[in-house]
């Protein structure tokens, strides 16, 4: 083997992989099933800190990008773990939680699946198959969906800044009314207007 492709198994944290039927590399993926954002999330190999990958930001209840790569066993094996590294807003602190793989579905290594459940909590999976299949092997089937609760308060939200909207036109309106043009007064009043059917929606599907 050349010095080259020893520094780039090295680099891409892939020197087992260049061993035939050793391990393979994985691309990282994903899931936030919690109503925080996740502002960092990455995986390591216990014990080593240099072996990490990952570093995605996730929305609350959302999906991560794909990052190459990550090392993983081309076959499980009952003492499989990883380090999940993570950070959750507004939390400024790191953590790094141990967590066992579950047995991989159908005996086929894939990517592996940094996951986020409500409860902060953490988990890892190694997956060929997404999580809206039946073969999944998360604790949770599919993939994150904003709970009710969430969705009213994001909804409360929204109808707070639309009003604070509103109620900044009407004012500028008010103090500007003498200084504008009959055509302008016109334009901010019909601007006005459909903010006001803007916040009757939402203060309707609040209710």
């Amino acid at each position: 083997m050349t010095t080259l492709l020893k520094h780039h198994c090295w680099r891409v944290l892939l020197l087992a992989a260049c061993l035939p039927g050793v391990a393979m590399a994985a691309s990282i993926q994903a899931l936030n099933y919690s109503s925080r954002e996740v502002d960092y999330i990455a995986v390591e190999n216990p014990g080593n800190t240099n072996s990490g990958g990952g570093g995605d930001s996730i929305r609350p209840y959302g999906q991560g990008g794909s990052i190459c790569c990550f090392t993983v066993p081309e076959k499980w094996h009952a003492d499989l773990k990883v380090v999940v590294v993570y950070q959750l807003s507004p939390d400024p602190t790191f953590h790094r939680e141990t967590v066992s793989v579950p047995p991989y579905p159908d005996g086929k290594g894939g990517d592996i699946w940094l996951i986020v459940y409500e409860d902060g909590s953490v988990g890892a999976v190694v997956s060929l198959y997404g999580p809206s299949r039946p073969e999944w092997p998360g604790k949770i089937k599919g993939y994150p969906v904003p709970t009710k609760e969430y969705r009213d308060e994001r909804r409360k939200d929204k109808l707070k800044r639309e009003r604070n909207t509103l109620d900044f036109l009407e004012k500028r309106l008010q103090r500007d009314f003498y200084t504008l043009s009959d055509e302008k007064i016109k334009e901010k009043k019909e601007i006005i207007e459909f903010q006001k059917k803007i916040v009757q929606s939402l203060d309707g599907n609040v209710r």
